[in-house]
Protein backbone atom coordinates (compact mmCIF):
# COMPACT_ATOMS: atom_id res chain seq x y z
CA UNK A 1 0.00 0.00 0.00
CA UNK A 2 3.01 2.29 -0.43
CA UNK A 3 1.85 3.80 -3.71
CA UNK A 4 -0.02 6.92 -4.67
CA UNK A 5 -3.27 6.56 -6.60
CA UNK A 6 -4.68 9.18 -8.93
CA UNK A 7 -8.45 9.15 -8.63
CA UNK A 8 -10.57 10.49 -11.47
CA UNK A 9 -14.30 10.90 -11.78
CA UNK A 10 -16.23 7.94 -13.25
CA UNK A 11 -19.68 8.46 -14.74
CA UNK A 12 -22.85 7.48 -12.86
CA UNK A 13 -20.96 6.41 -9.74
CA UNK A 14 -22.97 8.08 -7.02
CA UNK A 15 -26.23 6.51 -8.00
CA UNK A 16 -25.42 3.99 -5.26
CA UNK A 17 -27.49 3.87 -2.06
CA UNK A 18 -26.32 5.53 1.14
CA UNK A 19 -23.96 2.82 2.29
CA UNK A 20 -22.93 2.03 5.82
CA UNK A 21 -25.88 3.86 7.35
CA UNK A 22 -28.49 2.91 9.91
CA UNK A 23 -31.69 3.85 8.10
CA UNK A 24 -32.43 0.43 6.64
CA UNK A 25 -31.44 -1.58 9.69
CA UNK A 26 -33.97 -3.28 11.94
CA UNK A 27 -34.79 -2.16 15.45
CA UNK A 28 -36.58 -4.04 18.19
CA UNK A 29 -36.11 -6.21 21.24
CA UNK A 30 -32.85 -7.62 22.49
CA UNK A 31 -31.74 -10.78 20.64
CA UNK A 32 -33.06 -14.03 22.00
CA UNK A 33 -30.85 -15.66 24.58
CA UNK A 34 -29.20 -12.45 25.83
CA UNK A 35 -28.71 -12.48 29.60
CA UNK A 36 -29.06 -9.52 31.96
CA UNK A 37 -25.74 -7.90 32.82
CA UNK A 38 -26.06 -9.06 36.42
CA UNK A 39 -25.80 -12.78 35.59
CA UNK A 40 -22.52 -14.61 35.10
CA UNK A 41 -21.36 -15.30 31.52
CA UNK A 42 -21.77 -18.85 30.22
CA UNK A 43 -18.03 -18.94 29.43
CA UNK A 44 -15.07 -17.26 31.06
CA UNK A 45 -11.61 -16.93 29.52
CA UNK A 46 -8.74 -18.70 31.25
CA UNK A 47 -6.37 -15.79 30.56
CA UNK A 48 -6.42 -12.36 28.96
CA UNK A 49 -8.24 -11.94 25.66
CA UNK A 50 -6.34 -10.39 22.75
CA UNK A 51 -8.40 -8.02 20.61
CA UNK A 52 -6.56 -7.65 17.30
CA UNK A 53 -7.00 -4.24 15.69
CA UNK A 54 -5.75 -4.33 12.10
CA UNK A 55 -5.10 -0.59 12.01
CA UNK A 56 -2.75 1.86 13.68
CA UNK A 57 -3.15 2.95 17.28
CA UNK A 58 -5.11 6.18 17.61
CA UNK A 59 -7.31 5.59 14.58
CA UNK A 60 -11.09 5.32 14.83
CA UNK A 61 -11.24 1.50 14.82
CA UNK A 62 -8.56 1.36 17.50
CA UNK A 63 -10.49 3.88 19.62
CA UNK A 64 -13.76 1.96 19.25
CA UNK A 65 -12.05 -1.29 20.21
CA UNK A 66 -10.37 0.20 23.26
CA UNK A 67 -13.61 1.76 24.48
CA UNK A 68 -15.24 -1.68 24.44
CA UNK A 69 -12.23 -3.63 25.72
CA UNK A 70 -12.16 -2.25 29.26
CA UNK A 71 -15.73 -3.01 30.31
CA UNK A 72 -15.69 -6.29 28.37
CA UNK A 73 -12.77 -7.37 30.54
CA UNK A 74 -14.71 -6.45 33.66
CA UNK A 75 -17.59 -8.64 32.54
CA UNK A 76 -15.37 -11.58 31.53
CA UNK A 77 -13.10 -11.48 34.58
CA UNK A 78 -9.94 -11.25 32.45
CA UNK A 79 -8.39 -8.23 30.69
CA UNK A 80 -9.14 -7.61 27.03
CA UNK A 81 -5.96 -6.18 25.51
CA UNK A 82 -5.86 -4.45 22.11
CA UNK A 83 -2.99 -5.50 19.83
CA UNK A 84 -2.41 -3.41 16.69
CA UNK A 85 -1.42 -5.59 13.71
CA UNK A 86 -1.24 -3.26 10.73
CA UNK A 87 -0.69 -3.56 6.99
CA UNK A 88 -2.37 -4.35 3.68
CA UNK A 89 -5.55 -2.37 4.40
CA UNK A 90 -6.13 -4.36 7.57
CA UNK A 91 -5.82 -7.74 5.86
CA UNK A 92 -2.75 -8.85 7.81
CA UNK A 93 -4.42 -8.41 11.19
CA UNK A 94 -7.71 -9.86 9.99
CA UNK A 95 -5.91 -12.89 8.57
CA UNK A 96 -4.11 -13.47 11.83
CA UNK A 97 -7.38 -13.31 13.75
CA UNK A 98 -9.06 -15.72 11.33
CA UNK A 99 -6.27 -18.27 11.87
CA UNK A 100 -6.09 -17.90 15.66
CA UNK A 101 -7.11 -20.66 18.04
CA UNK A 102 -10.90 -20.74 18.15
CA UNK A 103 -11.09 -20.72 21.94
CA UNK A 104 -12.33 -17.16 22.57
CA UNK A 105 -8.96 -15.79 23.60
CA UNK A 106 -8.37 -13.98 20.30
CA UNK A 107 -10.96 -11.71 18.71
CA UNK A 108 -10.92 -9.08 15.98
CA UNK A 109 -12.21 -5.53 15.92
CA UNK A 110 -12.82 -4.47 12.34
CA UNK A 111 -14.92 -2.12 10.32
CA UNK A 112 -16.86 -2.07 7.07
CA UNK A 113 -13.62 -2.13 5.06
CA UNK A 114 -12.41 -5.39 6.60
CA UNK A 115 -15.76 -7.14 6.29
CA UNK A 116 -17.40 -5.57 3.21
CA UNK A 117 -14.80 -3.76 1.04
CA UNK A 118 -11.70 -5.93 0.83
CA UNK A 119 -13.15 -9.05 -0.77
CA UNK A 120 -14.15 -6.90 -3.75
CA UNK A 121 -10.76 -5.17 -4.03
CA UNK A 122 -8.10 -7.84 -3.55
CA UNK A 123 -7.59 -10.94 -5.65
CA UNK A 124 -6.01 -12.75 -2.72
CA UNK A 125 -6.96 -12.23 0.90
CA UNK A 126 -5.68 -14.16 3.94
CA UNK A 127 -9.28 -14.43 5.16
CA UNK A 128 -12.86 -14.70 3.89
CA UNK A 129 -15.22 -12.37 5.76
CA UNK A 130 -18.25 -14.51 4.93
CA UNK A 131 -16.84 -17.89 6.00
CA UNK A 132 -13.89 -17.38 8.36
CA UNK A 133 -15.54 -15.54 11.26
CA UNK A 134 -18.19 -16.01 13.90
CA UNK A 135 -19.59 -12.53 14.44
CA UNK A 136 -19.93 -11.34 18.03
CA UNK A 137 -21.73 -8.05 17.57
CA UNK A 138 -21.56 -4.46 16.46
CA UNK A 139 -19.82 -1.87 18.65
CA UNK A 140 -21.16 1.20 16.89
CA UNK A 141 -21.39 3.35 13.79
CA UNK A 142 -19.49 6.53 13.00
CA UNK A 143 -20.47 9.15 10.44
CA UNK A 144 -17.51 10.67 8.61
CA UNK A 145 -16.42 14.28 8.30
CA UNK A 146 -14.84 16.00 5.30
CA UNK A 147 -11.79 17.81 6.69
CA UNK A 148 -9.45 20.22 4.91
CA UNK A 149 -6.16 21.64 6.05
CA UNK A 150 -6.18 25.32 6.95
CA UNK A 151 -2.85 25.65 5.16
CA UNK A 152 -4.48 24.44 1.91
CA UNK A 153 -6.31 27.73 1.38
CA UNK A 154 -9.56 25.81 0.84
CA UNK A 155 -12.44 27.35 2.77
CA UNK A 156 -15.53 26.20 0.86
CA UNK A 157 -16.95 23.38 -1.24
CA UNK A 158 -16.64 25.62 -4.30
CA UNK A 159 -12.91 26.05 -3.69
CA UNK A 160 -12.56 22.33 -3.03
CA UNK A 161 -14.29 21.54 -6.32
CA UNK A 162 -12.04 23.98 -8.16
CA UNK A 163 -8.93 22.35 -6.64
CA UNK A 164 -10.13 18.87 -7.67
CA UNK A 165 -10.85 20.01 -11.22
CA UNK A 166 -7.37 21.50 -11.44
CA UNK A 167 -5.97 18.06 -10.54
CA UNK A 168 -3.98 19.39 -7.57
CA UNK A 169 -5.99 17.92 -4.68
CA UNK A 170 -4.07 15.70 -2.24
CA UNK A 171 -6.18 13.29 -0.15
CA UNK A 172 -5.02 11.21 2.80
CA UNK A 173 -5.80 7.50 2.74
CA UNK A 174 -4.82 4.51 4.84
CA UNK A 175 -4.54 2.07 1.93
CA UNK A 176 -6.73 0.50 -0.73
CA UNK A 177 -10.12 -0.50 0.64
CA UNK A 178 -9.93 1.46 3.89
CA UNK A 179 -12.64 3.87 4.94
CA UNK A 180 -10.38 6.84 4.23
CA UNK A 181 -9.82 5.46 0.73
CA UNK A 182 -13.54 5.00 0.07
CA UNK A 183 -14.31 8.40 1.53
CA UNK A 184 -11.71 9.98 -0.74
CA UNK A 185 -12.96 8.09 -3.79
CA UNK A 186 -16.56 9.12 -3.09
CA UNK A 187 -15.47 12.72 -2.64
CA UNK A 188 -13.60 12.91 -5.94
CA UNK A 189 -16.47 11.31 -7.83
CA UNK A 190 -18.94 13.72 -6.28
CA UNK A 191 -16.78 16.79 -6.96
CA UNK A 192 -15.69 15.79 -10.45
CA UNK A 193 -12.02 16.11 -11.34
CA UNK A 194 -9.06 14.29 -9.87
CA UNK A 195 -7.37 13.69 -6.57
CA UNK A 196 -3.98 12.30 -5.60
CA UNK A 197 -4.72 9.60 -3.00
CA UNK A 198 -1.76 9.21 -0.64
CA UNK A 199 -1.66 6.10 1.58
CA UNK A 200 -0.64 6.02 5.25
CA UNK A 201 -0.42 3.19 7.76
CA UNK A 202 -3.56 4.44 9.48
CA UNK A 203 -5.93 7.34 9.92
CA UNK A 204 -3.96 8.94 12.77
CA UNK A 205 -0.78 9.62 10.74
CA UNK A 206 -2.89 10.95 7.86
CA UNK A 207 -4.60 13.38 10.23
CA UNK A 208 -1.20 14.46 11.57
CA UNK A 209 -0.09 15.38 8.05
CA UNK A 210 -3.38 17.16 7.39
CA UNK A 211 -2.82 19.32 10.46
CA UNK A 212 0.76 19.95 9.30
CA UNK A 213 -0.45 21.13 5.88
CA UNK A 214 1.11 18.25 3.94
CA UNK A 215 -2.34 17.02 2.80
CA UNK A 216 -5.31 19.04 1.54
CA UNK A 217 -8.11 16.67 2.55
CA UNK A 218 -8.99 13.70 4.76
CA UNK A 219 -12.46 12.16 5.00
CA UNK A 220 -12.35 10.55 8.44
CA UNK A 221 -14.68 9.07 11.02
CA UNK A 222 -16.23 11.54 13.45
CA UNK A 223 -14.73 9.83 16.50
CA UNK A 224 -11.25 10.92 15.35
CA UNK A 225 -12.26 13.83 13.09
CA UNK A 226 -13.75 15.86 15.97
CA UNK A 227 -10.46 15.89 17.94
CA UNK A 228 -8.74 16.86 14.65
CA UNK A 229 -11.13 19.81 14.34
CA UNK A 230 -10.21 20.82 17.87
CA UNK A 231 -6.58 20.61 16.73
CA UNK A 232 -7.12 22.96 13.80
CA UNK A 233 -8.60 20.98 10.89
CA UNK A 234 -11.43 22.74 9.03
CA UNK A 235 -14.67 20.70 8.61
CA UNK A 236 -16.71 21.28 5.45
CA UNK A 237 -19.37 18.54 5.61
CA UNK A 238 -20.67 15.50 7.51
CA UNK A 239 -21.30 12.33 5.50
CA UNK A 240 -24.27 11.11 7.56
CA UNK A 241 -27.97 11.97 7.15
CA UNK A 242 -27.99 14.62 9.88
CA UNK A 243 -25.74 17.21 11.48
CA UNK A 244 -23.71 16.25 14.52
CA UNK A 245 -24.45 17.99 17.83
CA UNK A 246 -20.75 18.47 18.57
CA UNK A 247 -20.19 20.38 15.31
CA UNK A 248 -23.73 21.55 14.65
CA UNK A 249 -22.55 24.40 12.42
CA UNK A 250 -21.13 21.92 9.88
CA UNK A 251 -23.68 21.00 7.17
CA UNK A 252 -24.40 17.51 5.96
CA UNK A 253 -22.94 16.62 2.58
CA UNK A 254 -26.46 16.82 1.16
CA UNK A 255 -26.85 20.36 2.49
CA UNK A 256 -23.41 21.32 1.22
CA UNK A 257 -24.17 20.23 -2.34
CA UNK A 258 -22.35 16.87 -2.19
CA UNK A 259 -25.25 14.36 -2.17
CA UNK A 260 -23.01 11.49 -3.27
CA UNK A 261 -20.82 11.66 -0.17
CA UNK A 262 -22.85 9.20 1.92
CA UNK A 263 -20.67 6.95 4.04
CA UNK A 264 -20.99 5.82 7.64
CA UNK A 265 -18.65 3.32 9.20
CA UNK A 266 -19.76 0.45 11.42
CA UNK A 267 -17.38 -1.47 13.68
CA UNK A 268 -17.86 -5.13 14.58
CA UNK A 269 -16.21 -7.73 16.81
CA UNK A 270 -15.55 -11.19 15.38
CA UNK A 271 -13.96 -14.46 16.47
CA UNK A 272 -12.50 -17.34 14.42
CA UNK A 273 -15.32 -19.31 12.76
CA UNK A 274 -14.91 -22.49 14.82
CA UNK A 275 -15.28 -20.67 18.15
CA UNK A 276 -17.95 -22.53 20.20
CA UNK A 277 -21.38 -20.91 20.21
CA UNK A 278 -21.43 -20.57 24.01
CA UNK A 279 -18.12 -18.69 23.87
CA UNK A 280 -19.39 -16.36 21.16
CA UNK A 281 -22.52 -15.75 23.22
CA UNK A 282 -20.46 -14.92 26.31
CA UNK A 283 -18.37 -12.48 24.29
CA UNK A 284 -21.57 -10.95 22.88
CA UNK A 285 -22.93 -10.51 26.40
CA UNK A 286 -19.64 -8.85 27.41
CA UNK A 287 -19.98 -6.46 24.47
CA UNK A 288 -23.57 -5.74 25.42
CA UNK A 289 -22.35 -4.98 28.95
CA UNK A 290 -19.71 -2.64 27.48
CA UNK A 291 -22.30 -0.76 25.44
CA UNK A 292 -24.06 0.15 28.68
CA UNK A 293 -20.85 1.40 30.30
CA UNK A 294 -21.09 5.04 31.37
CA UNK A 295 -17.64 5.99 30.07
CA UNK A 296 -18.29 4.43 26.67
CA UNK A 297 -21.65 6.19 26.41
CA UNK A 298 -20.03 9.50 27.32
CA UNK A 299 -17.30 9.08 24.70
CA UNK A 300 -19.82 8.01 22.07
CA UNK A 301 -21.87 11.12 22.81
CA UNK A 302 -18.77 13.30 22.66
CA UNK A 303 -17.74 12.02 19.24
CA UNK A 304 -21.17 11.31 17.74
CA UNK A 305 -20.73 7.54 17.55
CA UNK A 306 -24.03 5.65 17.43
CA UNK A 307 -24.41 2.45 19.48
CA UNK A 308 -26.61 -0.36 18.12
CA UNK A 309 -29.97 -0.75 19.79
CA UNK A 310 -32.33 -3.67 20.35
CA UNK A 311 -32.20 -6.24 17.56
CA UNK A 312 -29.21 -4.44 16.00
CA UNK A 313 -27.12 -6.07 18.75
CA UNK A 314 -25.75 -9.59 18.94
CA UNK A 315 -24.21 -12.23 16.67
CA UNK A 316 -27.14 -12.75 14.29
CA UNK A 317 -27.57 -9.04 13.61
CA UNK A 318 -23.83 -8.58 13.03
CA UNK A 319 -23.70 -11.50 10.61
CA UNK A 320 -26.69 -10.15 8.67
CA UNK A 321 -25.13 -6.67 8.54
CA UNK A 322 -21.88 -8.01 7.08
CA UNK A 323 -23.64 -10.01 4.39
CA UNK A 324 -25.98 -7.17 3.42
CA UNK A 325 -23.24 -4.56 3.24
CA UNK A 326 -20.82 -6.86 1.42
CA UNK A 327 -23.30 -7.17 -1.43
CA UNK A 328 -24.03 -3.43 -1.53
CA UNK A 329 -20.38 -2.41 -1.47
CA UNK A 330 -19.50 -4.94 -4.16
CA UNK A 331 -21.98 -3.25 -6.44
CA UNK A 332 -20.59 0.17 -5.55
CA UNK A 333 -16.95 -0.78 -6.13
CA UNK A 334 -17.73 -2.31 -9.51
CA UNK A 335 -19.68 0.79 -10.58
CA UNK A 336 -16.77 2.96 -9.40
CA UNK A 337 -14.36 0.89 -11.51
CA UNK A 338 -11.87 0.68 -8.67
CA UNK A 339 -9.24 -1.80 -9.81
CA UNK A 340 -8.63 -5.02 -7.92
CA UNK A 341 -5.16 -5.92 -6.76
Amino acid sequence: MNRRTLLGAAPALIAAPALGGLAARPAGAQPAGAQPASTQPAWRPERGVTMICPFAAGGATDVMGRLAAGPMGQRLGQPVVVENVTGASGSIGAGRAARANADGHTILVGHVGIFAFNQHLFNRLPYDPLSDFAYIGEIGTNPMVLLVSRQSGIRSIAQLRERARSGRLTIGSSGLGTTLHMGGAMLVQTLGGQGDLIPYRGGAPAINDLLAGILDVVVDQAITAIPAIQGGALPLAVTGPQRLPQIAEVPTAQEAGLPGLTLQVWNILAAPRATPARTVQALAEALDFALEDATLKERFATYSAIAPQGAQRGPAAADALVRRESQAWGEFIRSARIERE
